[in-house]
């Protein structure tokens, strides 16, 4: 009997095996027909839409150095024109820091890390990656005419002290509302949008958050955009490995775990790892949101809560949150963002009081982001 079982296992193995390559090939041969460079696809999209929407993973090197070398390459191309970037990266309050700093005579990085302090995160988001964006788009204006300069647009709501003890703030609106609201605006005056953000804000995705047994659910920017102007907006996904809480979880065989067991890192693999970009089809039409969410090491616990008005279900397509992909080089070789000092003496009191006295210096700070998100370079 015991023979039998291990027979069977081993069958179901073998068979599980076939199918995954089966499907890797799948994938291969899509990518194959359809795939195109990063900068071309990406080049046409802009030409032939209002908003191109590109979603991040947080925290990878990799993904914010993809879009500056694009900025640094369309930057010689007079057929391609990004009125604005539009960044998740920094808040509204903060919007003639970042007037003023594209139109200094010399780089400015004091505004940059200024905006930087100031993003929606309590200890702001000191990367070097994140402020590199602001340089180059600094840098390649330039050289640009007036027109053709880009101009940068925070996008996240203005906060407000609520109280004077322990400096609490709170949102004067939903972040997703807000970023819809101000890219909306640019759609209507026929200007050309790069939003650059977290997938989870670029995506057209409704998410929620269980409470009191029930979910408060919201929908992102990408669905605000791409369901009141279907026409005018395509989303654009990076892709990258499965994202827990605290930025990518690593795996002793391949470094970051693949999503989907890595299917499809497979059929890239197949294409020699070159960076390629696509829209949505043929098999990626079948790819689901848990296949692309779900902890590869525990699927079956994404979308098993059945409640009615959950948001999450197994049914959900990623074709119906993503128009096309952007593969920008293998996920094995990604590596975490770069820390940097971002703060002055008036900020660092800011973060003692909101840490309640346990971080005093920037190194503080640095050290504890190291600790949550071990990604971080």
């Amino acid at each position: 009997m015991k023979k039998i079982i291990f027979f069977l296992l081993i069958c179901h193995f073998f068979i599980g095996s076939i199918n995954a390559q089966n499907i890797s090939k799948d994938y291969f041969d899509y990518i194959k027909k359809y795939g195109i460079s990063p900068t071309e696809y990406l080049t046409d999209k802009l030409r032939s839409y209002s908003v191109v929407a590109i979603g991040e993973d947080h925290w990878i090197k990799d993904l914010p150095n993809f879009l500056c070398n694009f900025l640094n390459t369309v930057s010689k191309d007079s057929l391609t024109n990004i009125n604005i970037l539009a960044l998740e990266f920094g808040n509204t309050s903060d919007q003639k820091l970042v007037n003023e700093f594209l139109k200094a005579d010399t780089y400015r990085k004091d505004l940059v890390y200024k905006i930087l302090e100031h993003a929606p995160d309590t200890y702001g988001n000191p990367y070097l990656e994140y402020a590199k964006i602001f340089q180059t788009v600094w840098e390649t204006n330039r050289f640009k005419s007036s027109k053709r300069k880009i101009k940068i647009i925070l996008l996240d709501p203005e906060y407000v002290q609520a109280n004077m003890d322990g400096e609490k703030f709170v949102y004067t609106g939903s972040r997703d509302d807000n970023m819809f609201s101000i890219i909306r605006n640019y759609i209507m005056n026929k200007q050309h949008v790069l939003f650059y953000g977290g997938a989870a804000h670029t995506q057209a995705q409704i998410r929620g958050v269980k409470y009191n047994g029930s979910y408060y659910n919201f929908p992102s920017a990408g669905y605000l955009l791409k369901k009141c102007y279907p026409k005018n907006v395509f989303i654009i996904n990076l892709w990258g490995a499965y994202m827990g809480n605290y930025g990518y979880e690593s795996d002793t065989q391949n470094k970051w775990l693949q999503i989907d067991n890595g299917t499809i890192d497979k059929a890239f693999y197949m294409n020699n790892n070159k960076p390629t970009a696509f829209d949505m089809g043929g098999p990626f039409n079948n790819l689901t949101a848990k296949q692309y969410y779900a902890n590869p090491q525990s699927p079956n616990n994404w979308g098993n809560d059945t409640q009615s008005d959950s948001p999450y279900n197994t049914n959900i397509l990623m074709k119906d949150w993503i128009d096309g992909i952007i593969f920008v080089g293998p996920v094995s070789k990604f590596t975490g963002q770069t820390l940097i000092n971002i703060y002055d003496d008036n900020f660092l009191m800011n973060i003692e009081k909101r840490s309640k006295g346990q971080f005093h210096t920037s190194k503080d700070v640095l050290e504890y982001l190291r600790k949550i998100h071990p990604i971080l370079q």
